[in-house]
């Protein structure tokens, strides 16, 4: 009986040392969000890539991977009456990207899976509010984005910073973020022809 207890004790110590060693991965790091970040005093604090920065990797990666033609902000007609917002767009192999705004303070890894946070809720794929000069307005509702453009969620960039050097080793990184960015853009883009 005394061996069986040694025995699970032992067993109890490893699956825990495991446990505190998994790896962030793009299939785990929603996983790792601290929810102590939305209380006031708290020591850990939640960023997102910003819109801007997002587009200078998008654009440096595309560069990197040989696409030319590369516009910032590009208007695309999808149909007669609907257009949207390309934030980085290669005129010459007709592809790139659209940019969800939609950020959710849950972080759900399965939302990974979702082509865009606008899908989830409303069952377009992307939404754009068109503003006129009298202040009216109409929202473009698009069903079903063209397989040539791909739509990077912002709430996708999500990265946590601590006060506390320990508590830093165990959140996402602004680092690891940013490599997922590139990631999911190579990813993308590695059928395309540049």
């Amino acid at each position: 009986m005394k061996k069986i207890k040694v025995y699970m004790f032992f067993l109890l110590c490893c699956l825990s040392c495991e446990a505190q060693n998994i790896k962030i991965d793009s299939t785990n790091y929603s996983n790792f969000y601290d929810y102590s970040a939305h209380y006031k005093k708290s020591d850990v604090k939640s960023f997102s890539l910003s819109e801007t920065m997002i587009i200078d990797i998008v654009s440096e990666e595309m560069q990197k991977l040989g696409f030319k033609w590369i516009t910032k902000f590009r208007i695309i007609k999808i149909d007669e009456n609907n257009y949207i917002n390309s934030i980085c767009y290669s005129d010459k192999s007709n592809c790139g990207f659209l940019f969800d705004e939609i950020y959710e303070t849950e972080h759900n890894q399965e939302d990974r899976n979702w082509k865009s946070l606008n899908k989830k809720y409303s069952g377009y794929d992307y939404v754009e509010k068109i503003v006129s000069l009298d202040g009216s307005y109409k929202f473009v509702n698009i069903k079903e984005v063209p397989n040539n453009l791909y739509i990077l969620k912002m709430n996708d960039y999500c990265y946590q910073q601590s006060t506390n050097p320990e508590k830093n080793k165990k959140l996402v990184s602004k680092e690891f973020i940013v490599n997922l960015l590139r990631e999911d853009v190579r990813s993308f883009l590695k059928n395309k022809k540049p």
